[in-house]
């Protein structure tokens, strides 16, 4: 059987509701319905179910663990080509050996799991120290970001934390959607169609000026070690921060 699902986390735990109920044995492959029919045309297109959803990863958290859990969540945020068969398996596989599922890990299926979802976290993680937010005339915070992986809906909860009484938002420019938290409520959402020319507050420039001179004043020019600062620094992420764009003129 050939199942396609509309790409989301809750859309692939309801196809792995809908094997369950169907037969495991059963399942051919699982893929987004972006990849079209399959060449057989017997595919069984699964519908977002947050129930079935739900079922399913509490199920998984009680049975096999909490960091089973995250890893099969991490490891599907890393959005990586073939992912729903091998996450598929990952889930069969903690099921069928509940509490012993470490002694599965020379399983290269399972390594392959593991390594996505420690890509993912690395990313998190190194995101939450570099992301730049910019306050905009209407005195939102604003940032804006392009990682690898899928990682918005993970690190928003940190800053809902850590940022409880601001309205911000975090945008994902590579795939289209933002976190926005209105001091309030937070939400995931699509942004179909992105404000290239945002308006910043009188501010934003001088804070701007504050942070590089900071930035330039703690450096010590003796000990510069450019390979170091991109190893913890890539230059994927320099377009996106403040202090490596000092030269760019916001528009107010």
């Amino acid at each position: 059987m050939y199942y396609q699902y509309d790409g989301s986390f809750p859309g692939f735990l309801s196809v792995v509701y809908q094997a369950y109920h169907d037969g495991t044995s059963h399942v051919e492959k699982i893929e987004n319905k972006r990849a079209g029919s399959s060449l057989f045309g017997n595919e069984k297109i699964i519908t977002s179910n947050i129930d079935h959803a739900s079922s399913v990863i509490n199920s998984f958290h009680q049975k096999c663990g909490s960091i089973a859990a995250h890893t099969l969540y991490y490891a599907f945020m890393a959005e990586q080509p073939e992912r729903e068969m091998i996450l598929f398996y990952y889930i069969c596989t903690a099921f069928r050996h509940i509490g012993t599922l470490s002694v599965c890990r020379r399983d290269p299926w399972i390594q392959q799991v593991e390594k996505w979802s420690l890509k993912t976290s690395n990313e998190c993680q190194r995101i939450l120290g570099l992301l730049r937010f910019n306050e905009l005339a209407a005195g939102m915070l604003y940032a804006i970001i392009k990682p690898d992986y899928n990682i918005v809906p993970l690190i928003a909860g940190h800053f809902t934390n850590r940022l409880p009484a601001e309205e911000w938002a975090i945008h994902d420019i590579h795939r289209h959607i933002a976190a926005y938290y209105d001091k309030k409520t937070l939400l995931i959402t699509e942004i179909t169609e992105p404000k290239h020319n945002l308006d910043y507050s009188k501010d934003e420039q001088k804070f701007r000026q504050m942070w590089c001179q900071y930035y330039r004043s703690i450096a010590i020019k003796e000990r510069e070690n450019p390979r170091l600062r991109r190893s913890f620094m890539p230059e994927k992420y320099w377009p996106y921060l403040t202090e490596m764009t000092a030269d760019q003129t916001l528009q107010n």
